[in-house]
This record gives structure tokens, C-alpha cells and sequence, in this order.
């Protein structure tokens, strides 16, 4: 599996036409704008440490204190229009990292959608701050028209992240076909219409039963599904939680 790549949104850069084939799906990194605590002008400790460390939960529903959290650190942001759906990872520092998954509410100025990771730090006091969003894109969804609509043959977000009996079924009929790694979806990213459907869903791996992998990963999961319902990965790239 491919490492998923990062890239710095940068004012004024040319949002470059995708192809309508199935490519991998890029996260943009927005600014980090309080990853270091500082005292009079000195740090005194940073929340950036080994990516090594996030821990992926066994139950990745947002609890009602994450959602607290959440909305705490979002609410002193202006013009924030998403909300979480899913708590995708935990990182002790002096207190604690948490990564939302998070969809945009209903509003105008956000009809074409998207997905974010949404980064929050929760101190010792029990008081949260943003610290930063990464932008899931998928492939020609930078090319949709002013009024959000993908361009043709291109890749589209759900309308709902929600994993339906029928998702869950898809992933591990084709992870059953294709053997090796076990994944458990968590949320359903987007779709696109070939001769088929396409589907991006994003997905944890499951510790193997011979214990060798002990901790969970999260991994974007490109399942294609033909006309006659058969399923097939493929591919599936790292998803990394970074500060």
C-alpha cells in the first residue's frame, strides 16, 4: 500500500484537471495555526510528536464529550461549515490530540461538498482548540462548476457518510476475494460512475489473529463494483494522522 500524500494549499495555484480514471485520493494540508503552547513568547510543550503514537479506537462514533470538544474548538472559527462524523484517532501529549472525519452542513457555500480530517487539542483543563483541517480530494472534484457539480465522469462525494449494511457488505466481500488484509469501513467517502461504480470508502485494518499486527490503521479503500454486483479492491493507500 501507497503512503497518501500531502499537499500545502497555497493561494492562487491552478487547481489541476484529474482524469476521469480511478487515481488516488490527496489530502490538503491547511495552516497549523497552534500546534506549539507557548508562555511569554517560549514553548512550553508541542503537541507534534511521532505520527507513530495516534492510536485508531476500536469504536470510532463520536462520543457526546468528543463532540463537545469538537464544537468548542470549530466554534471560534468564523465560517466553519462542517461537522464531525467520526473520531478517526487519539494522541497523548500533555493532554490529548483528537482526529475527526467531518462533513459540511447544508449551506450555499458549500454545495459541492467535501471531507475534511479535522485536528483539535484538548488540554489538561479540559479546554480545546483547532489546530488544523486536511482536505480529503478526490479525483475531478477540484474542476467542478461554480454551482458544485463534479465534472463528468469524475468522482463525487456522498451525500452521507453513513455505512450502510450494503457498504459494509461490498468491503468485505471484496476483501474476502482479494485476501490478505482485513478492513472495517468506517466511513463512505465518494463515487464514481464508470461501466460500474467506483467507491472510495474509508476503512480501518483489523489486528490479525496472529497477533502480529496488534494496532489498527486507517486506509483508503478503492473498491470497483461491476454491473452484475461483483466487487473488486482496486487499491487501498495509507491514510497517516499528522500534525
Amino acid at each position: 500500500m501507497k503512503r497518501l500524500t500531502t499537499k500545502l494549499f497555497t493561494l492562487g495555484l491552478t487547481a489541476v484537471i484529474l482524469t476521469c480514471g480511478l487515481t488516488a485520493c490527496k489530502i490538503n494540508n491547511s495552516v497549523n495555526i497552534n500546534a506549539d503552547v507557548k508562555v511569554n513568547g517560549e514553548e512550553v510543550f508541542s503537541t507534534k510528536i511521532s505520527t507513530d503514537s495516534w492510536e485508531i479506537p476500536q469504536i470510532n462514533k463520536v462520543t457526546v464529550d468528543q463532540k463537545k470538544y469538537f464544537e468548542e474548538a470549530v466554534g471560534k472559527l468564523d465560517g466553519y461549515f462542517y461537522e464531525s462524523v467520526a473520531l478517526l484517532g487519539t494522541q497523548i501529549v500533555s493532554g490529548t490530540n483528537y482526529c475527526f472525519l467531518c462533513t459540511p452542513t447544508i449551506t450555499a457555500n458549500n454545495a459541492m461538498g467535501s471531507m475534511v480530517l479535522t485536528y483539535v487539542y484538548v488540554d489538561l483543563q479540559g479546554d480545546a482548540t483547532y489546530l488544523k483541517d486536511d482536505r480529503l480530494v478526490l479525483p475531478g472534484t477540484e474542476a467542478a462548476s461554480d454551482d458544485g457539480t463534479p465534472m463528468v465522469g469524475g468522482w463525487s462525494y456522498a451525500e452521507s457518510a453513513a455505512i450502510t449494511d450494503d457498504v459494509k457488505n461490498m468491503v468485505y466481500k471484496a476483501a474476502e476475494a482479494k485476501g490478505g488484509d482485513l478492513y472495517e469501513p468506517i466511513a463512505y467517502v465518494g463515487s464514481q460512475i464508470v461501466s460500474g461504480t467506483n467507491h472510495a470508502i474509508l476503512c480501518k485494518t483489523m489486528p490479525s489473529a496472529s497477533g502480529k499486527d496488534t494496532k489498527s490503521s486507517l486506509v483508503l479503500v478503492y473498491v470497483y463494483e461491476d454491473l452484475q454486483g461483483n466487487c473488486e479492491i482496486t487499491s487501498a493507500e495509507d491514510v497517516k494522522l499528522e500534525i
